[in-house]
């Protein structure tokens, strides 16, 4: 058997029950699950970060995978400055927060601090209002094993995935 082979044991009606494996594939396998182990718990949120110029953010997806919603958690740091390309709703949604002190300027940090955890419709709005320019969120908010959302199964890929599993 070759290092790279997987056999399957199938049931009368073809359907796949059992898998042989090499022990190399087998123990690396299991290397995974003690990772996995180690992280966030189901109960818990996993925590992304959001690094960009001097403001340092966090939060996590919330509902579907296929289209979460976005906290930024209290205390998270968003940039002075948006550029002109940021969309309207970002740019008054950001006024808003102000306006009702769920935001305040850092004059210590030089940035504005996030007074209360905020829900944001997706993560790409979350990082646009964070960096002050338009952002993917699926791609910047990075966890603390080094995956992005999107490698981490958010977004339209999960939404295809879940799709498939339809049919």
């Amino acid at each position: 058997m070759s290092t790279q082979t997987i056999y399957f044991l199938t049931d009368d009606q073809g359907n796949k029950t059992h898998a042989v494996l090499p022990i190399e594939l087998y123990e690396s396998l299991l290397g995974l699950k003690d990772m996995v182990n180690c992280s966030a718990s189901l109960s818990q949120h996993e925590i992304y970060t959001f690094r960009i110029k001097n403001v340092i953010a966090q939060g996590y997806p919330t509902g579907p995978r296929s289209h979460p919603a976005f906290v930024i958690i209290k205390g998270s740091q968003i940039t002075l400055q948006t550029v002109g390309s940021v969309p309207k709703h970002i740019t008054e949604f950001r006024d808003k927060l102000l306006d009702e002190e769920k935001l305040r300027f850092d004059a210590q940090s030089g940035c504005l601090t996030t007074c209360t955890d905020l829900v944001l419709k997706s993560s790409s709005m979350a990082a646009t209002l964070v960096a002050g320019n338009v952002r993917n969120g699926l791609d910047v908010w990075i966890n603390r094993e080094g995956f992005s959302l999107k490698d981490s199964g958010y977004g339209a890929k999960a939404r295809r995935n879940h799709n498939k599993k339809d049919k």
